[in-house]
């Protein structure tokens, strides 16, 4: 069926875009700010960790967040990087010097490139299941920007022994959030379908990391 309002192609359920910009509060309508703005995406993306919906929404319409999404989402991930893998790769090689410093570099921009491919199929694979399966009417922009915003809490896992349940737990509640505010499929839907795939990526890194 083929949304009259909106023009917008659904199966059962439909949330409206139009309707949902009738009903959007001075706050969440108001452009976002025009040139260099980090400051305010970083705003943005602790508002969205702490699980407020209006900058999910807002977030999810801005396309400049996706960019300003992605430099939080390297920042972090090297971060992760330095302190996890950086000092295995010190502690195993067998060179000094310059070439010890240019294999560092090579490697974590190997990682780099690989936590790339690992979140981009992370988040396409949800939001497919959203879309395929359960009606989601949201875009695979409009989740990526609040999604890499908010990617950060993955730097929960840096806390000693422990760190690997708090960054679940809160990466699970920014991807139920956000696929709920803008794919707009119902809350256990989300939940299931993010702590589902979370699950998988999990088990796939451990069997990765016996093998090694």
């Amino acid at each position: 069926m083929k949304c009259e309002l909106c023009g917008q192609e659904y199966r059962l359920v439909h949330n409206c875009a139009g309707v949902a910009a009738a009903q959007m509060t001075q706050e969440e309508a108001a452009p976002p700010p025009g040139g260099f703005a980090p400051l305010y995406y970083l705003r943005l993306a602790f508002n969205i960790a702490r699980w407020d919906d209006v900058s999910i929404r807002r977030a999810s319409r801005d396309s400049n967040a996706v960019f300003y999404g992605a430099l939080f989402w390297a920042i972090t991930a090297l971060v992760i990087l330095i302190f996890t893998a950086a000092p295995q790769v010190l502690r195993t090689t067998q060179v000094s010097g310059p070439a010890m410093i240019i294999g560092l570099v090579v490697g974590l921009i190997f990682g780099l490139v690989v936590m790339a491919v690992i979140t981009f199929i992370q988040l396409g694979l949800c939001h497919l299941i959203a879309k395929w399966f359960l009606g989601g009417t949201g875009t695979f922009m409009g989740i990526m920007g609040p999604l890499l915003l908010a990617w950060f809490v993955n730097a929960l896992i840096l806390i000693p022994v422990v760190g690997a349940l708090p960054a679940g737990i809160a990466w699970t509640a920014v991807l139920m959030l956000v696929f709920e505010e803008v794919d707009g499929i119902g809350r256990l839907q989300a939940f299931f379908i993010s702590a589902g795939v979370n699950v998988c990526f999990i088990a796939l890194e451990f069997m990765v990391g016996m093998r090694r």
